[in-house]
């Protein structure tokens, strides 16, 4: 993710909506540079699919700049139309207090950020979404056999005060994986530490029996997305602020391997083919508060998609868009044969070959 100036994700922004499915202005557009856009989705600033199904859900950030609170949408990739699903005026509730005993309730308002998708054979998919309105994570089980995904809410996961959530994948046995970018007790600008090029952040796992504890060695600066290995022993983790993105193991012992990238990298996708793929700002520590986040002035356009081999940590530029207008990538999702890009910017996602 990108922050926004102040390094807060949080908004003061307006209630009001961005236009209904549907909606004349949602609407699948050629660009000059050969990629076509998803109108809609205001900031989506992650993306995930939900295996097994046409569906991406799409974290949408608030925009004081668009008058837009935050959003979770869902986009099927048949027909490219995004759909707030969260929060809406029939959202459904099935607290599970048993499952989640240190969650106060609901939430009265979401900022998304890093969203991700558990999806265990035989059992309905789980959406996991950071909040940092109550900086928590608010899990919802997906219904994905209707015209427009339905999200029900069944609890929550309260962060460690020291924690400031970006990236959040799930591990095999139930757990959860997450970075947090920085410690926001600490006092001075999270900024200006990051760009230090010192490790701030750090990767954390959950358990349901013991809770949060930091994964040893995982110190990163400006710890951003995440992608567990299919066996569940390590992490990929983006470090945002060094340029790099870096596999460790989850018990702390052996070496950590990593790739340099040539911009600030951002979310961790996986393809069928067992890489990873990151995108993210090519822009410096200024360029980030002139911008805000996409809602400032001067703000960089073009973007690269990097794939990474996860075993060697070996990279290819998978895609290369300078010229294009849309800025401030933050995913690459493979979609099909195509990947789908978003942004902390604007209403759009991009769509672009996948080859």
């Amino acid at each position: 993710m990108l922050l926004l100036a102040g390094c807060s994700s949080q908004s003061d922004a307006g209630s009001s909506e961005p236009g209904p499915s549907g909606d004349a202005s949602q609407t699948a557009t050629a660009a000059s540079t050969g990629e076509s856009y998803i109108s809609g989705a205001v900031r989506p600033e992650d993306l995930v699919s939900v295996p097994g199904t046409p569906w991406v859900l799409v974290s949408g950030m608030a925009s004081a700049k668009l008058g837009t609170a935050g959003h979770l949408y869902s986009v099927n990739t048949d027909v490219g139309l995004p759909a707030e699903v969260w929060p809406t005026t029939n959202q459904q509730i099935e607290w599970d207090p048993s499952t989640y005993p240190g969650c106060p309730g609901p939430p009265d308002a979401t900022e998304p950020h890093g969203i991700n998708v558990r999806a265990d054979e035989g059992q309905p998919p789980v959406l996991y979404a950071i909040n940092h309105k109550r900086e928590s994570v608010e899990v919802f089980r997906i219904d994905a056999t209707t015209d427009i995904v339905g999200l029900i809410w069944t609890g929550c996961i309260p962060l460690p005060h020291n924690v400031y959530a970006n990236g959040i994948a799930a591990l095999p046995e139930g757990g959860l994986a997450l970075t947090s970018m920085y410690d926001p007790t600490e006092p001075g600008n999270p900024f200006e530490r990051m760009f230090t090029g010192k490790d701030t952040g750090q990767v954390l796992t959950w358990h349901r029996d013991s809770g949060w504890a930091p994964v040893p060695s995982s110190g990163l600066g400006g710890a951003n997305g995440i992608a567990v290995t299919p066996d569940g022993r390590s992490i990929i983790a983006a470090a945002w602020t060094q340029k790099k993105v870096v596999r460790l193991p989850l018990d702390g012992s052996g070496e950590r391997s990593e790739a340099t990238v040539p911009f600030l990298p951002d979310n961790l996708r996986w393809t069928t083919n067992g890489t990873v793929l990151v995108t993210g700002q090519d822009i410096s520590a200024d360029d980030i508060m002139t911008c805000n986040g996409g809602e400032g002035t001067d703000c960089p356009t073009g973007y690269t998609v990097v794939e990474i081999n996860p075993d060697t940590m070996a990279s290819t530029v998978l895609h290369d868009e300078p010229d294009s207008p849309f800025s401030l990538a933050t995913t690459a999702l493979p979609v099909a044969d195509e990947i789908w890009v978003g942004s902390i910017a604007g209403d759009k996602i991009a769509r672009v070959s996948g080859t």
